[in-house]
Order: C-alpha cells, then structure tokens, then sequence
C-alpha cells in the first residue's frame, strides 16, 4: 500500500487519486478573486501568418510572472487558520515557489522553499526577496520534493506539492473559466503540459461548459513525462533531460493530475526544441511577449505544423509564465534564429599563394591589423605558435 511507502503524500495517493471537480474550481475562482485578478487576452499578430485566429491568454502579466498563483492563493486560503502560524515547506523549479511567497507573504504565512540545484540564482534571490527561506537540496526536483516532505514531518510543517495538490489544482481550472467568459467563441484551447495538472483542470472545466472545444496539451519531446504516462495509462518515471521548457522539466506526472487529465484531453503534442527556441523568438519580435520555454509551447506546436485541422479556428494559447533567465533568453533567440536560417556562424580556411617571404608577412600583417587575434596561420613560418620573432610584425 502507498502509505507503507517511506516519505508518503497523503494528498497525492497512487492508491487514491483524488477527483478536482468542476464546483471545485467555481469556488476557488470566488476564493482567489480579491488576490488574482483576471489576466488578459490578446489576438495575435501572426493569425494570418498562420490562418487561424490566435488569441493569447497572457498568465505571465500576473505579480509572479506565472498561472502557478491561482493554486497558491487558493491552496494558502484554504489552510486552516490554527495551522498557518507554523507555516509551510515547498519544492519548486521557481514558479511554484515564487507564487507561493508573493501570497503568504500577503497572508503573514512563513514559507520555506527548496530548490534543486540546478535552478538559477535569479529566481532565489527574487523569491528570497519575499521574505521566503531559501534552501538548495537535492540535484534532481524528485529528490527535492522528497527532502521538503520530510522536513515538514520532522518540524510539523505544511506540505503543499505544488503540482498535485487537490487545491493547487481546482486554482489552476480558473484559467479555463475566464477563456470561456472572454473568448466564448473558442475552438481549441492549447496548454502547455508538465505533469498535467493545468491541462486537467482546464478541460475539466472546457468539457462541462463547451464540450465540443478541443483541449490540446503541448510538451517537450525531450521530457515526455505525461505523454509516456498516457502510453503506459498510469504515471511513470522517466530520466531527466534539460530543455528550453525548463519549468516543465519534470519526470513523472503527477496522481491527481494524471487522474484529471487523462479523460478530457484530446490530443497531447510533442514539439522539438528548435520549434520553442523559435517560439520564443516570434513573441518577443511580433508579439513583445517575453515569455519562458513552458510558455511557448503552444505557439510552438503551431510553428511546428502540428494542429493543421485548427485553421480557420479561433485557437486559444495560454501562455503560463514570463520567469526566464535574461542569459538564457539571450541564448534562446539565438538558437531560434539559427533554426530560422537567420544566424548564420561559420569558419573560413583560405590557401593563398605569395609571391614571396617578404610578400606573404605583409599580408599577415594586414590581416593581423584589420582583424586582430580572429586570423589563425597553419603552416610555417607563419604559424604564431613557431613563428621566428624576426617575422613578428613591427607594427
């Protein structure tokens, strides 16, 4: 049994997997309205580009630059009062974490965050700067999320896992809520997935109110952790490998998200990371959208001609988050530009004959000159490594 098992999560049991009904996620909206606001929902540039009528569900405008509030606020605000001055523990990528402090730091709830190592240090000073407690274990987030469970055992501290929790999850279907209010006309609406648990809760709510629109999950083919829980029809572990949709960079789908999610998804799409990488790309040229990996997912299964029966449709695409490193944004459009054959970097060999010594030093020196330290010489005397100093250029 589950509960046998060292470190166990009462409310994520493989045994057990808890149902997020869609009056679940009608009371969370009422719940997290006076702290998460309605975030907006912007048409695209590129509709015509790509012949289909493109809306934006722009998540990333929120405090925290994600959708992971609308499970925070929620899931704080349904901690019992008598249980909120001892606080709370969390694993987090960044998101989780982010959202989570902005929230109990307005609740007065003290929160303690763990990381995983690789998790840049831009976000752990933004989430230290809350007033959260920032600890870095484990090299892996599996590893993390065992580490804070059994710190909240040993000090008596909340756990809330912030891709799995019953409440974290009824927060997140408020998403699809808003889309049906602001885009009634909606045909298919494009989520980015990780363990699945955005994914779930918004079909949850697209099936009870619209069945007929499509509900589409978007992941990297390089973490294809719920695409290989579908395959097997239950949750599996996979290896880790890094991608541009780092906040998606997981390795086994969650319980009550696998649950949720597998009956109101109609189709999961894989998209490579040249197609995120352009993805990103696009919206910071056409759209002005600085958006993380997870983000562009949607938009980069468009790009990568994977929902050809969607045009002519009104396609909703929920961008999730804008939390992406400034370096690694930087190295993101570079590669988007090269996969669009607009960066293009390479190296030139070049054989020349001189007329003689005299002749072939004056021109190494004109190269020496016009490009100092970028022109490499292979063959003596010419070669810097071997060179006679009585060639060296006297310049």
């Amino acid at each position: 049994m589950s509960k046998r098992i060292d470190n166990y999560d009462p409310m994520s049991d493989p045994d057990n997997p808890q149902t997020v009904k869609f009056e679940d996620i009608q009371a969370a909206l009422s719940r997290i309205r006076p702290y998460v606001p309605v975030t907006p929902v912007i048409p695209s540039h590129q509709s015509k580009t790509f012949t289909m009528n493109i809306i934006y569900k722009m998540e990333s405008v929120l405090p925290s630059g994600c959708h992971k509030e609308r499970g925070a606020a929620n899931a704080l605000l349904k901690i019992p009062r008598d249980k909120k001055k001892a606080g709370l523990v969390i694993a987090s990528l960044g998101n989780h974490a982010y959202s989570m402090s902005y929230h109990a730091a307005r609740m007065n709830i003290p929160v303690t965050a763990m990381f995983p190592d690789f998790v840049p240090i831009q976000k752990l000073q933004k989430i230290h700067a809350l007033g959260t407690k920032v600890l870095v274990r484990g090299t892996h987030i599996a590893d993390t999320h065992k580490l804070a469970r059994a710190m909240a055992k040993e000090k008596g501290l909340i756990f809330i896992n912030g891709r799995d929790h019953p409440d974290i999850l009824a927060g997140l279907g408020t998403i699809a809520l808003e889309i049906l209010e602001q885009v009634p006309n909606v045909d298919a609406v494009l989520v980015p997935v990780g363990t699945g648990g955005l994914v779930g809760s918004v079909g949850t709510v697209i099936k009870r109110l619209k069945p007929n629109c499509l509900v589409y999950g978007v992941q990297s083919e390089l973490m294809p952790v719920f695409a290989k829980a579908l395959e097997a029809g239950e949750p599996v572990t996979i290896p880790e490998v890094n991608t541009i949709a780092d906040c998606l960079q997981v390795t086994r789908a969650g319980v009550n998200a696998f649950h949720n999610a597998k009956s109101v998804i109609d189709k999961l799409l894989l998209v490579k990371e040249d197609w995120l990488a352009r993805a990103i790309l696009a919206l910071v040229e056409q759209e002005r959208f600085v958006v993380e990996g997870a983000g562009a997912c949607p938009l980069a299964a468009i790009i990568g001609h994977l929902v050809p029966e969607l045009k002519t449709k009104t396609v909703v695409c929920i961008v999730t988050g804008g939390n992406i490193d400034c370096s690694f944004l930087a190295r993101c459009m570079d590669r988007g530009l090269a996969a669009e054959g607009r960066l293009i970097k390479f190296r030139m060999r070049v054989v020349c004959e001189g007329r003689n010594l005299e002749h072939s030093l004056e021109l190494k020196r004109a190269l020496d000159r016009a490009y100092a330290g970028l022109t490499t010489f292979d063959t003596e005397p010419f070669n810097d490594k071997s060179m006679c100093p009585c060639y060296v250029a006297k310049i």
